[in-house]
């Protein structure tokens, strides 16, 4: 491995089986975890699928149902990567 693995910033649920983190290597990861969907506690549905959190370490994801994936398994089921600066809108001017 190159390095450390990167520590999880923020998340989002944009759907259900798919998350989208932002990362401290300036990433940010969206992923289709639905290929872990067989695993028992994988969350049934979208109001499930919304209850997440950062673990404690910030290297992993951890929903209520008690399902959890490790940073690592959401870089390589990434469907697709970007620099987080390509997502911060530009600032509106101030008026004069």
């Amino acid at each position: 491995m190159g390095g450390p693995a990167p520590l999880i910033r923020s998340i989002e649920t944009p759907a259900h089986g798919r998350v989208a983190i932002e990362a401290s290597d300036g990433n940010r990861y969206e992923a289709d975890l639905s290929p872990l969907s067989a695993v028992y506690c994988f969350p049934r549905d979208g109001s499930e699928w919304s209850r997440v959190s950062i673990d404690s370490y910030g290297l992993g994801l951890v929903w209520a149902s008690r399902f959890e994936v490790h940073v690592d398994q959401i870089i390589g089921l990434a469907t697709r990567v970007e620099p987080i600066a390509a997502h911060i809108p530009n600032p509106t001017p101030p008026h004069a």
